[in-house]
């Protein structure tokens, strides 16, 4: 065993599963993995240094649609994001164009 271990989300899962968590619990954690996920992309476009490479609008853009392909995904109902304020501005988001395929 090393000092440092990365965690394996897997056997996190499992764990938690196994330790008898409820399943409201893990629907939140997966709920603040995917906010945290945007919200930090989102933050990286608004960063002077990705603005120097010209990245910041990338990382925004990257950032919206991850947000609309997960909310437009009615299997997960139970999914509650939290995002800026910024992300879901009328201007930002008439720039994206989604498109469902059906089976």
């Amino acid at each position: 065993m090393g000092l440092f271990e990365i965690p394996d989300p897997v056997s996190m899962f499992e764990s938690a599963k196994n330790a008898g968590l409820e399943r409201d619990v893990c629907e939140a954690l997966v709920s603040v993995a995917i906010s945290d996920y945007i919200t930090g992309l989102w933050a990286q476009g608004g960063a002077k240094l990705f603005g120097w490479f010209g990245e910041g609008q990338a990382a925004k853009d990257m950032a919206t649609a991850c947000y609309l392909s997960v909310t437009r995904n009615n299997s997960l109902k139970w999914l509650v994001l939290t995002v800026p304020q910024d992300l879901l501005a009328p201007n930002n988001l008439s720039r994206f164009q989604t498109q469902e395929k059906n089976k």
